[in-house]
């Protein structure tokens, strides 16, 4: 089934009332073409009737369940972004809703359950990183998460307990174990803040700033 939006202005002006059902719609097509899958969807607009008199959007805030994007899974995100340049072609479905690259806060929950699904699409960079701790690793099974960190089970019984730290907003950091030499980092990329990284029993909350650019690839 298609995602579900739920539309709510506000600001309920007549003048915005008779132009933000059709923005809903449009920006529902739009997200339905950069997803997989999505449930529970819900986008939140202010200021609607200015994309008409100026072109740009103030404010909208996306959020979704149960998320399949470039086949990774996701329990729960939030997307929220202000003053966005509307790109007006988009209004009859021409091109990209946006003209320049958009700083997006982002509010995300990976849980295991999410994590275990996404591995076929992760195995290999996962396996990559984990080599350096790890060297005997070949395949990921499954994963479990908890506050102390991320268990890795690899088959035959075997395990590996690895923390996890964000070190800076680009960069998470694998601790090695005493055998290990160094602690292994993973580049986030610089389209990608991060200002919380946390664990907890079962999931992963994080959140911080993403961007955003016009033409990216659908998922």
């Amino acid at each position: 089934m298609p995602p579900e939006i739920v539309y709510t202005e506000w600001e309920p002006l007549p003048v915005n009332q008779g132009f933000s059902r059709p923005l809903a719609a449009l920006l529902r097509w739009w997200i339905q073409r950069q997803v997989t899958q999505a449930q529970d969807v819900q986008v939140l607009l202010e200021g609607a009737a200015q994309v008409w008199r100026s072109g740009c959007l103030p404010y909208i805030q996306v959020s979704g369940k149960q998320i399949v994007y470039r086949d990774i899974h996701l329990e729960q995100v939030t997307l929220t972004a202000e003053q966005i340049r509307f790109h007006l072609p988009f209004l009859q479905k021409k091109g990209e809703p946006f003209l320049e690259p958009l700083t997006v806060q982002i509010q995300a929950v990976l849980t295991e359950a999410n994590i275990n699904h996404s591995l076929p699409d992760l195995q290999e960079i996962l396996c990559s990183y984990l080599r350096d701790l790890y060297p005997q690793i070949t395949t990921i099974q499954k994963i479990s998460i908890a506050p102390e960190g991320i268990t890795w089970f690899i088959g035959q019984g075997e395990s590996y307990l690895t923390p996890i730290q964000l070190i800076s907003p680009q960069a998470l950091t694998l601790i090695a174990p005493a055998a290990s030499p160094q602690p292994v980092r993973i580049d986030l990329g610089t389209d990608v803040q991060i200002e919380e990284f946390n664990l907890h029993p079962g999931m992963i909350r994080l959140s911080g700033y993403i961007i955003i650019r016009p033409g990216a690839p659908a998922g």
